[in-house]
């Protein structure tokens, strides 16, 4: 059997597509003015509608995307576009990095820089694959049915293969978050793990599912139903009559604007606006896009029981908002959630801030990628797992100034504190780098939300230790041993942040982090490390109890009450 060849390409769309776009929207005919609550606004439009009359320049857009390698194939019947983007680094993972509608490739031209160059040896690096799914931009308009999640994700495993990838991570926005993790049940073997910015899990009708959800829950499902009942219309319509609404998109710029307008926030900037919707219109692909949401609801079969491999959601406040306990269903492994909110502004309810989040937060999605990635390939799950749970009780902290075990710290300081070890082991390392304040003497006070303080501290500590050898004999770490066993360096590291998970978990009336499992895997290190340690990091160790688990034990052996209350 032939592999069809991988052919270069350029955008390069003909002047006179672009003389006639700008006839069209001169020329286009406006409804009536009606309030927000009919739809997008006619001043909305309008305002867009200007912007790419008199100042959007497809041709810099076109030189920007025509940086990049592309390329065109054929999968299954179906020409298939993408960039494929190589990192210098013969380390780097790869990656396949998945759009949704009304988005586009556009939405990942700002992480390409720092995903496949970052600023510092000690970052991972990443060889990225971003196609444009097919019936989208420059995949140009299907030409079969079926094109839904399962067959893209068929086709995005064919892709990496004949690409040269037998190891590569797939990470997904919007519909992407749908096909990423169906990537990894079809070639679990090859994907490492999924990294998407929504887990959409709904209710299954089973009332045992809704009983004691927490209010965080209750709210984003109270969001959802607000969704629904005010802004789900364009799924209804794309699920049941697509070609219906095709005519009008495919003949009016202006009509194409309003609908896909209406799920971009008015917090976006427009040239990221319509950058994806001149995309649309100038590929032809208004209609065949929107058949996705058809074949979707039109699928024949479902697929059965949870995914399997590693999975990281990295959820934006205004957003999507995924629930952990409907997600666990469906998602047997997921190993890293973390909730951000780092949109300042908001246009209303509708908004949907932090959506498109390589666009709006780049550096927070980029180092959530890094920090996910980074400890699944760094080949120490034990250190992936402590800062997992480091990470996972900043969202349930209500007082960042209450008391907790470590000695006169509060919540604030305690994390500082957790954050330095992790610098510090990662500047032990590289040689470079390190916490630019005292872990010591934390001041107890941040500038910004504490997850944004916390993850490029974990991620620079994953970092450093992927670059390590499981039989190293010799790691450099910040503790006064010096060097270390590779083993024994990697369970320290873990050690500091487990236990500091611990410490702002009790003090915030949160359920534990630790678990047996982990305590298990660090009282071996515990053992081999604290005896020196007492006195300035572990106090005495205490007196054991009958009903001690292995948590219980190894908090007490490094000098903590694991009944401690504030």
């Amino acid at each position: 059997m032939t592999v069809p060849a991988l052919r270069p390409f350029r955008a390069e769309i003909p002047q006179s597509a672009l003389d006639d776009l700008q006839n069209r929207l001169r020329g286009a005919l406006w409804p009536d003015d009606l309030p927000a609550e009919y739809g997008v606004t006619n001043e909305r439009v309008r305002g867009l509608a200007e912007y790419w009359l008199e100042k959007f320049d497809w041709r810099a857009f076109e030189a920007r995307l025509n940086a990049y390698p592309q390329f065109l194939t054929e999968i299954d019947g179906e020409t298939i576009h993408f960039l494929h983007v190589r990192s210098s680094r013969p380390d780097a993972t790869p990656l396949v990095l998945t759009h949704g509608w009304p988005g586009s490739i556009v939405e990942y031209l700002d992480v390409i820089a720092p995903l496949t160059e970052p600023a510092s040896a000690a970052e991972p690096a990443f060889h990225l694959v971003i196609p444009s799914v097919p019936g989208f931009g420059f995949s140009g308009p299907t030409r079969s049915a079926g094109w839904g999640t399962h067959r893209t994700a068929a086709a995005w495993t064919e892709l990496m293969s004949r690409l040269g990838y037998e190891k590569y991570g797939a990470v997904g926005n919007d519909g992407g978050s749908m096909i990423s993790p169906e990537i990894g049940r079809l070639a679990p073997e090859k994907v490492v793990g999924v990294h998407v910015t929504q887990l959409f899990s709904f209710p299954s009708g089973d009332p045992a599912e809704m009983a004691d959800l927490s209010e965080a829950d209750q709210a984003a499902l109270a969001h959802l139903q607000w969704f629904y009942e005010n802004m789900f219309s364009f799924n209804t319509l794309q699920s049941q009559q697509p070609h219906t609404l095709a005519f009008a998109l495919a003949d009016s710029p202006l009509g194409l604007l309003a609908w896909n307008a209406q799920l971009f926030g008015e917090h976006l900037d427009p040239e990221f606006v319509l950058a994806n919707v001149a995309l649309y219109w100038l590929t032809r692909t208004a209609g065949s896009s929107i058949r996705f949401y058809y074949e979707n609801a039109h699928a024949t079969s479902q697929p059965k029981g949870p995914t399997t491999v590693p999975t990281a959601l990295a959820m934006f406040a205004g957003d999507f908002q995924s629930i952990r306990r409907f997600a666990e269903r469906d998602h047997a492994n997921i190993v890293s959630w973390n909730t951000y909110d780092v949109t300042a502004s908001s246009g209303g309810p509708g908004d949907a801030a932090g959506h498109y989040a390589a666009h709006e937060a780049t550096e927070v999605l980029v180092g959530d990628i890094r920090g996910f990635f980074a400890g699944l390939t760094s080949g120490w799950p034990v250190l992936t797992a402590a800062h997992e749970a480091l990470r996972s009780v900043l969202p349930g902290v209500t007082d960042w100034s209450a008391p907790t075990p470590c000695a006169e710290w509060n919540v604030t300081q305690v994390l500082q504190h957790a954050a330095g070890d992790q610098l510090g082991y990662a500047a032990a390392i590289t040689g470079s780098g390190g916490p630019d304040f005292n872990p010591f003497a934390p001041s107890g006070s941040l500038t910004g939300a504490p997850s944004e303080f916390l993850e490029p501290t974990l991620t620079a500590a994953a970092a450093a230790f992927a670059k390590v050898p499981a039989n190293a004999t010799e790691v450099p770490t910040p503790l006064p041993q010096g060097a270390l066993p590779a083993e024994v360096a990697a369970g320290a590291a873990a050690l500091d942040a487990a236990v500091h998970a611990w410490d702002i978990a009790v003090a915030t009336g949160q359920e534990s982090p630790l678990t047996s499992q982990l305590a298990e895997q660090l009282l071996p290190v515990a053992h081999r490390l604290a005896e020196p340690l007492r006195g300035f990091a572990y106090a005495p160790a205490l007196e054991g109890a009958p009903e001690d688990d292995a948590a219980a034990t190894l908090l007490r052996y490094l000098g903590r009450n694991p009944l401690w209350t504030a």
